[in-house]
């Protein structure tokens, strides 16, 4: 479990992740504002048999301009967007995981929660006749680094590559998206999670030295559903780790991971002015 204690800051690109611009097509407001409650489940890290639970009242805040897009992840029209292809930037974001909480860790240092940002590009495959349903091809690129609760030092971790096929299914007020594709990642981004000091071996968890390389595949599965000014999203995410480059670490300790989560959001707020939206 989390400690109650851990500063709002650190969770903010966490908030970034989960703050979702609900894109139906239609006219919706230029901006909104709205109040919202995540409840999630993560392990400490992929391949950890240790999870962490999150219960955390936030702001989100949505913006559709048209040159300018923030939510879904993502800061999209700072770079180059297209009829078929989009260039933008693409952020995610980890909790911290304490040793005390986490028997393959126990008496090594704490990890820091991470996030992760850097360039993405968007390829549309293919979208239905009735333009419900797209199928597109992502390709994100991100330096990943962990942020220091008590001076705010940032710690740099190397990069992060996970390329993925994405479907997106939309009707009236629901939407879903299943995504699926590999992760790969640098000897220092690896290493973070898996490496095992000298300092910090024992008989039986011996030193450790993670490789760059192949990081296993991911699926995710996201649900919207929105209601009037009341907007629901759920969140289901299965790790496979199996020949990823650090699984003879020994903080290692399980083949897969299984993450869920909720989202509830109020709008309290919108702009009078609306765009003519759509995905």
């Amino acid at each position: 479990m989390i400690n109650q204690a851990f500063k709002i800051p650190f969770l903010l690109p966490l908030l970034l992740v989960i703050n979702t611009p609900f894109a139906w097509a239609g006219h919706l407001p230029v901006w909104e504002v709205r109040a919202g409650l995540a409840g999630m489940s993560l392990p400490h890290y992929r391949g950890s048999n240790s999870d962490s639970m999150l219960v955390l009242p936030f702001p989100a805040i949505v913006y559709r301009g048209e040159r300018l897009k923030i939510g879904d992840g993502r800061i999209q029209g700072f770079l180059y967007t297209s009829k078929t292809v989009t260039l933008d930037f693409s952020l995610a974001a980890s909790l911290p995981a304490s040793a005390d909480d986490n028997g393959a860790r126990r008496g090594m240092a704490r990890l820091d929660p991470t996030f992760e940002i850097g360039p993405s590009l968007i390829s549309r495959l293919w979208q239905s006749e009735n333009k419900k349903t797209h199928l597109s091809l992502e390709l994100p690129l991100r330096a990943a680094f962990s942020i220091n609760e008590n001076d705010l030092s940032l710690g740099d971790h190397g990069w992060t590559f996970a390329p993925f096929i994405n479907v997106k299914h939309h009707y009236n007020h629901s939407r879903w998206e299943l995504s699926l594709g590999p992760i790969y990642a640098t000897r220092r981004y690896h290493g973070y999670f898996y490496n095992v000091s000298t300092e910090d071996s024992l008989s039986t968890r011996p030193a450790y030295d993670a490789d760059k390389g192949y990081s296993g595949n991911r699926i995710t599965l996201v649900i919207h559903k929105r209601f009037n000014k009341l907007s629901l999203i759920g969140l289901l995410r299965y790790d496979m780790l199996s020949n990823a480059i650090f699984m003879d670490s020994p903080l290692i300790e399980r083949s897969d991971n299984l993450s869920a989560g909720l989202v509830i959001m109020w709008q309290i707020a919108k702009s009078t002015r609306s765009t003519d939206h759509t995905d």
